[in-house]
């Protein structure tokens, strides 16, 4: 049997229960006897449910899976889940599994013994979301501070931790969601939508590791980046003409600072329309990007959603024609404010404007960019009073230079005004945008990379979104958003990428000291010391700010500056064969500790430390005028990765942390390939028992679905490494081995 259907008396609604696989199980609730939600903008790929052993009794039904055992009570449709062991790990609470008022829909369940409660997307505040409750709605919130809630992600996933066993609960439902886990009580939680049908899948572990993994499985998982994607990112709203550019790439030649991409921000667009160039300061565009690619940089734009209202720009006008843009129920355009003024925004929804949108980036790709920088895709508006006091800044800006940033652009909701309710979506107008609002950055990602793909195939793109929902991670990398150049929010990254990593997206990032505001010196030494650890890793500073290239904060903090950054890409070889693992398995390459260290009680407690990862713990200094800090290292053997010194755990030790060292630690066993001299590659080996996949392929080209890529398995067992290959079809790598005291 592959489905079973309940019906629920007490609620008169029906229940379909199936498993995906062996370890993944889906309840579905009808609303009004009748299934409605046949589809998913998260899941994509087909999936063929399992068969499963159905049996039943008078008042239970029960399925069981190779590794499960599901309960359901026939009188009010009580769900228990079960180990193979008969452990209850998940139950419903009461008779409230499933409960509906109007519009909305609940589930409750009980909260056992669970520890903590991780994930939901890009959370600021505690890492262990226990006692909290949460909001998804996409919204554009620069001024966060750690009691925020919801920012610029969606992702209705959490995963619940206990040392013995971990579970999933992935809710497939768009609307505006909320999950109370445990503050209203701390005897269940329970997670809600304002419309739509309670929709979730279960997913057993039991480690926090095969959770994501399953949870992937779903959602999707992400492609390889092209190698030079890694490096360090240079970005300003806004480099203000070519010349500019030119010259900030000389400097880091001058300087000798590694760095691989420089991005242009709104104003290399005529009139801020997107697929088009401002000729005044960028009269060579094409010219500027293939003489900047010789010297090793690539160029990456942004775009946003909004399409300046223009009756003689042929974006605007195509558009019109077409019927493409988003209209009100009663067929009119809806028009929005933005940086170009008036503006309209296509419908992603459809298929046909996805398609078309990346074709109109075909303009900018023939003309030789690397990427695409999704941007004010929540969808974020401006309201038209603030739209003309934004003019004036620009204004001001040409002509005054302002010492700081205009007080109204630091409003806490200048930012977070987003489409109207009365918009709805789709080729026959099936979607509201209520459901629609926390995709919309999903589907503009997904326009981009499968526009991206049509138009450069041979070659791997770097695209970056600011907004996205469950599966984002197929299509984009993510950054945090517009933060701030202050210690809460260097810290506040901390946790918001290992919850962005646990929700199944590996490439992410925070900009680099901070957006808003002017950087100091200690702060940014400190953010770059951390930053090299960030998946992606790109500096961005605001208009009008202090300018944040490594050059600008003195000679000691450029040294080490430059000193991390050729560090990152020392590792470059480490972090690309985590992103393999990442592409197969999903998981995220900056880790919680609990990842690495399932069994260990005390691991949660350690929020301000997280794994680069399986072998390098990393513990940030976060508070200005800091030289020191506590460190916990979980059970093993721990090598100062400064020094050699050697730790045992579990521990709390206290290190030393002048401006230039942020601490670090390396696992016993752990082989770490580096960039060598030539085209070798160093394994630093670390004594004791352990192993590492390494993978390398042409770091540019799809040959990898070829099978065009090495993957080979370095193994250390009583200080002997040995090597195998696991997959062979790619050039041959000379290796040079370093182990550690000899």
């Amino acid at each position: 049997m592959k489905e079973k259907i309940l019906y629920i008396p007490n609620q008169d609604e029906y229940l379909k229960v199936s498993a995906i696989n062996n370890k993944i199980i889906r309840f579905h609730f009808s609303k009004d006897r009748e299934w409605r939600h046949n589809y998913s903008f998260a899941i994509e790929k087909e999936i063929l449910p399992i068969d499963f052993i159905s049996e039943e009794s008078e008042n239970e039904f029960l399925i069981s899976t190779s590794f499960l055992k599901i309960s359901m009570d026939k009188n009010n449709g009580n769900i228990k889940i079960y180990d193979r062991e008969n452990n209850c790990i998940l139950s419903d609470y009461e008779n409230l599994g499933y409960k509906r008022v109007d519009k909305k829909v609940y589930c409750y369940k009980e909260i056992k013994e669970e520890t903590a409660f991780l994930g939901f997307g890009e959370r600021t505040g505690d890492l262990n979301k226990k006692g909290k409750k949460l909001m998804n709605w996409n919204t554009d919130n620069p001024h966060h501070t750690p009691d925020i809630d919801h920012l610029y992600q969606s992702h209705p996933f959490f995963l619940a931790w206990n040392p013995q066993v971990s579970y999933g609960i992935f809710f497939d439902n768009t609307y505006r969601s909320y999950f109370d886990m445990g503050r209203e009580n701390e005897n269940y939680y329970y997670f809600f939508a304002e419309d739509g049908e309670l929709d979730y899948y279960f997913i057993y572990g039991p480690t926090p590791k095969e959770v994501i993994e399953g949870y992937t499985e779903l959602t999707g998982r992400c492609y390889l980046p092209p190698v030079w994607a890694l490096g360090y990112q240079q970005s300003r709203w806004s480099y203000k003409d070519e010349n500019e550019v030119k010259k900030i790439a000389e400097k880091f030649k001058e300087e000798n600072i590694p760095c691989n991409v420089i991005y242009v921000d709104i104003d290399y667009m005529d009139g801020f329309r997107v697929f088009t160039i401002d000729k005044n300061k960028f009269p060579n565009f094409e010219k500027m990007i293939e003489e900047l690619n010789k010297e090793g940089f690539r160029v990456v734009p942004i775009i946003d959603p909004g399409v300046k209202k223009d009756d003689s720009y042929e974006v605007y006008k195509e558009g019109i024609e077409k019927n493409y843009f988003c209209k009100r129920e009663n067929e009119e355009i809806f028009v929005g404010h933005v940086w170009p003024g008036e503006s309209v925004f296509p419908d992603f929804v459809r298929e046909e404007v996805r398609k078309w949108w990346g074709e109109k980036q075909r303009v900018l790709v023939e003309k030789g960019i690397s990427g695409i920088w999704n941007d004010m895709n929540e969808p974020s508006i401006i309201p038209s009073f603030d739209y003309k006091m934004m003019r004036l800044l620009f204004y001001h800006l040409k002509f005054k230079e302002p010492p700081r940033v205009p007080s109204f652009l630091e409003k806490e909701d200048f930012y977070s005004k987003t489409l109207s309710a009365e918009v709805v979506h789709g080729e026959n107008k099936e979607f509201t945008h209520d459901e629609i609002h926390n995709v919309y950055g999903l589907l503009m990602a997904k326009a981009s990379f499968e526009g991206w793909r049509d138009a450069k195939p041979e070659e791997r793109p770097l695209i970056i979104t600011r907004a996205g929902f469950s599966g984002i991670q197929k299509y984009s990398a993510v950054w945090t958003g517009d933060n701030k150049s202050i210690w809460e929010h260097l810290y506040m990254s901390i946790i918001m990428l290992q919850n962005l990593g646990i929700s199944g997206v590996p490439f992410i990032g925070a900009d680099v000291g901070g957006f808003w505001r002017d950087c100091e010196p200690e702060l940014f030494a400190r953010w770059i010391e951390l930053g090299i650890f960030y998946p992606f890793f790109r500096n961005h500073s605001a208009t009008n700010t202090k300018n944040q290239e490594p050059w600008e904060f003195g000679e000691h903090i450029e040294d080490i500056a430059r000193k991390y950054i050729k560090l990152r890409y020392k590792l470059m070889p480490y972090l690309y064969s985590l992103f393999y693992e990442a592409k197969e398995k999903g998981t995220p390459i900056l880790r919680s500790l609990i990842l690495e260290f399932p069994k260990d009680p005390n691991a949660i407690k350690y929020e301000d430390e997280f794994m680069f990862g399986p072998s390098f713990l990393v513990a940030p200094i976060y508070e200005k005028g800091k030289n020191e800090r506590d460190v916990y290292l979980p059970e093993g053997t721990w090598y100062n990765f400064w020094n050699n010194e050697t730790f045992k755990g579990p521990n709390i030790i206290k290190v030393e942390a002048p401006l230039d060292i942020i601490p670090i630690f390396v696992k016993a066993g752990s082989i770490i390939p580096m960039r060598g001299e030539g085209n070798k590659i160093e394994l630093r080996v670390y004594p004791g028992e352990g192993e590492f996949l390494y993978y390398e392929d042409d770091g540019i080209s799809w040959d990898y679905e070829k099978g065009i890529y090495n993957l080979v398995r370095f193994s250390l067992s009583k200080d002997k490494l040995s090597m195998e290959y696991i997959h062979k079809g790619f050039k041959e790598t000379e290796f040079i081995t370093s182990i550690l005291n000899g």
